[in-house]
């Protein structure tokens, strides 16, 4: 929300969105979140790092 509204940074909101909705799509989840679809728990590090691989993998 931040780089949206308050840092006017939309396009980039968009593509980290992006991004988290692939990771999710995929079945990965942390343990806060996890649902009977996850097909695997990880941390909060593997999340981000699953996020970020998927943000340059969308983006490169």
């Amino acid at each position: 929300m931040a780089l949206r509204y308050s840092f006017d940074l939309g396009a980039l909101a968009d593509k980290i969105d992006a991004a988290i909705a692939a990771v999710l799509a995929n079945g990965l989840r942390t343990a806060d979140i996890k649902s009977d679809a996850a097909k695997a728990v990880v941390s909060t590090s593997q999340m981000g790092e699953a996020i970020l691989k998927e943000l340059q993998a969308l983006h490169a």
